[in-house]
Formats: structure tokens, sequence, C-alpha cells
């Protein structure tokens, strides 16, 4: 992104998160519609051919992060930042496409576990935003997850690491639900990540095998 304000193409995240790279992209997401909801087609697994033509155009439906405030510091404190609107726009609507990008790959990292079952394209359906920062979403509650990933948070992330939104999204699996808990952060004043984790035991127990047990 070019601009006469401050740079917008280095933001810090924590070890093993994503780097989110602010390079503009175009809009080749494979999207349905469907009555209010809009349905987002992707593969289980991603192929060479796929990541270099469909990965990084990939836009975030309007659901996710919904109502969040993606400004990284460095361009809040910038003087005259609010003189660029429409760039701030912009690099809000790249970090939003960047981190759901980033949940996108830690889901299939589990769907592809699942291609056995069932290897036809995943829909996912249904992105609801829970508790607060949910704002202009559809909202449920999630106690046990919520709890879980807050333990997990206490266990893995830095005091500087703050929780700015959490999802439930249903994937359709060949017509059987697979829903994830995606919660997205924070760090510092510049960085932002995003975690997944299954709700089903069987999908829990795969997450587990291919990040610590595959080879």
């Amino acid at each position: 992104v070019s601009w006469a304000g401050p740079p917008v193409a280095t933001l810090p995240a924590s070890s093993g998160q994503l780097l989110l790279g602010m390079a503009a992209s175009s809009s080749t997401a494979s999207t349905a519609s469907a009555g209010d909801s809009e349905v987002f087609s992707f593969p289980a697994f991603r192929s060479e051919e796929w990541i270099k033509t469909e990965f990084d155009n990939i836009r975030a439906p309007p659901a996710v992060l919904d109502g969040c405030d993606l400004m990284p510091s460095y361009m809040r404190d910038y003087p005259t930042v609010n003189l660029y609107p429409g760039k701030i726009a912009q690099v809000r609507e790249q970090i939003r496409s960047a981190l759901f990008r980033q949940a996108l790959f830690k889901v299939q990292n589990v769907e592809v576990t699942s291609m056995e079952e069932c290897r036809e394209p995943r829909m996912l359906r249904r992105i609801a935003g829970f508790g607060t920062g949910a704002a202009g979403s559809a909202s449920v509650s999630s106690p046990t997850t919520s709890f879980l990933g807050t333990a997990v948070d206490w266990w893995n992330n830095p005091k500087d690491v703050q929780l700015m939104r959490e999802e439930l999204w249903s994937v359709d699996r060949c017509g059987q639900p697979a829903d994830y808990h995606v919660r997205y952060y924070k760090e510092g004043g510049d960085g932002f990540s995003a975690t997944v984790l299954p709700t089903g035991f069987p999908d829990m127990w795969r997450a587990l095998k291919y990040y610590y047990f595959s080879s």
C-alpha cells in the first residue's frame, strides 16, 4: 500500500504466528449467497496450485471480526492519520482478510486429516461471534470452549497479547457438521493473530496428531 503517511507493511507478530503482510489483493474467494448469510467454499487439502492462485486472494466474509477495531497502534498514533480515511479502511480490511486466511489455514490443517471420509470441498456456512466484542453479528454462548480457550491463553500467551474476539465457525463436511472456535488476538500494539480450536473430540484428536505427531 502506497500512501504519504506511516508505513503499513510491517506488523510484528509473536513467534509461531503469522506476520500479516499488507499487500493489496483482489477478491477471488469462492463464495455464494445463502439467504442472509454468505457461504464460503474451500478445499480440505491445500494443493500447490490452490495456494498460488487462490489463497492470497481470499477476502474475509462480512461476519468475520465484525465490529472489531483493527487499527495498529503506530497508525493510530500518527498525527495526520485521519487525513487518509480511505487508506485506513484499506489497511483494516487487509488485516481482517489476513486473519481470516490464517484461521482458515488452521481449519484446513484439521480438515485434511478427514480426507478419507470426505474428499469434497468444505462449506463454511455460518460465523457467529460470542461474548464481548461480537457487536453486529449473531451471538452464541459457549462457556466450555471459552473456558478452554482462556486456559490455553493463560498457558501460551505473553501478557501483552489480548483477546479481541471469539467466533464459532460452522463447517459442512459432506453433510456432517464440524464446528471450530476461532479466537483473534492483538499482540502488543501492532501485531495480530488467530488460533483455532475444534469443538468435536475426534477433531481435537486429529488436531493434536497433526501438530504434535505428524512427521
